[in-house]
C-alpha cells in the first residue's frame, strides 16, 4: 500500500474508533453519578465525603469518568480496529497467532485493573481517610479520582506486556536477546513515569508499578525464549524432511 492508502485506513480506523467511544460516553453518562460514588467508597477504607472545589469540577470529573469506562467497554472493539489497520502487513500464519491472542489481551487488562481496584489502590488510598491531629481529610473528586485512574491503566497497560512480547517475537521485530538489552532501559523509563502519573509522594505506588512492570517484563522474556525454541524445533523437522527428499532425488 502506498503511504496516501495508509494514511485513509488509519484516518478510517480512527473515526470508527472516536463513533464507538461518543456512543459509549452517550450511554454511560446518565448512570455516572451513581457509578462514580460506588467507586468513591470502593477505593477507600471508610466512608469519605466528596469535596468539589470549584463549579466545572463535577462536570469535568464525570466527563472523564464516562470516557474511561467507555474505554473499558470498547476495549476490544479498539483493538480489533488497530488489528484491522496492521492486518494487510501480515502473513496468515501472523493474522492466526495475532487473532488467538486478542482474547487474552482484554482479559489480562481486565485483570491487571481488577488488582489496581481491589487490592492496590484501597492500600495506597488508606492513609488518606485517616484523621491527623483532629483534622478530617477533605479531598478532591476529581483529583482523587484522577490519580486512581492513572494506576488503573498503569497496571492495565503492564499486562499487555506478554501480549505485545510474543506478537513482535512472533513477527520477528524482536526476540529474547532484543528485551534482555532493554530490561534496564525499560525499567528506568517506567520508574520515570510511575513517578510522574502516581500522588504517591512515599514512593510505593512508584516501586509496586515497576515491580509489577519488571515481572511482566522477566515473564515476557521467560515466554519468547519458549516461542524461538519451540520455531527452532519447528524448523528442524522440515529441513530433515528436505535433505531425505534431496537424496532420494540423487539416489533415483
Amino acid at each position: 500500500m502506498e503511504l496516501r492508502e495508509h494514511l485513509s485506513e488509519l484516518r478510517k480506523r480512527t473515526i470508527r474508533i472516536t463513533i464507538a467511544l461518543i456512543a459509549g460516553i452517550s450511554v454511560v453518562f446518565p448512570f455516572v453519578p451513581s457509578i462514580i460514588k460506588r467507586f468513591w467508597y470502593g477505593i477507600f477504607s471508610e466512608e469519605l465525603n466528596m469535596v468539589v472545589y470549584t463549579p466545572t469540577e463535577w462536570i469535568v470529573t464525570q466527563l472523564i469518568f464516562s470516557l474511561l469506562v467507555a474505554v473499558f467497554i470498547t476495549y476490544p472493539y479498539i483493538v480489533y480496529q488497530l488489528y484491522q489497520f496492521a492486518k494487510p502487513g501480515l502473513f496468515e500464519h501472523e493474522r492466526r497467532f495475532i487473532k488467538t491472542f486478542l482474547p487474552f489481551s482484554y482479559l489480562l487488562f481486565l485483570l491487571g485493573t481488577g488488582i489496581a481496584y481491589f487490592i492496590v489502590v484501597p492500600q495506597l488510598y488508606g492513609w488518606a481517610v485517616v484523621s491527623y491531629f483532629g483534622a478530617e481529610p477533605q479531598l478532591s473528586v476529581q483529583r482523587t479520582l484522577y490519580g486512581a485512574f492513572k494506576i488503573f491503566f498503569a497496571f492495565g497497560l503492564a499486562f499487555q506486556i506478554p501480549v505485545l512480547a510474543l506478537i513482535a517475537v512472533k513477527i520477528e521485530l524482536i526476540n529474547s536477546d532484543w528485551l534482555r538489552g532493554k530490561r534496564i532501559l525499560v525499567y528506568a523509563a517506567i520508574f520515570i513515569l510511575a513517578t510522574n502519573i502516581t500522588f504517591d509522594i512515599s514512593g510505593i505506588s512508584q516501586v509496586v508499578i515497576l515491580g509489577l512492570v519488571a515481572l511482566m517484563y522477566e515473564f515476557s522474556i521467560l515466554l519468547a525464549g519458549l516461542m524461538e525454541r519451540r520455531g527452532k524445533e519447528d524448523k528442524v523437522p522440515q529441513k530433515s524432511q528436505q535433505i531425505d527428499g534431496s537424496e532420494m532425488v540423487d539416489k533415483w
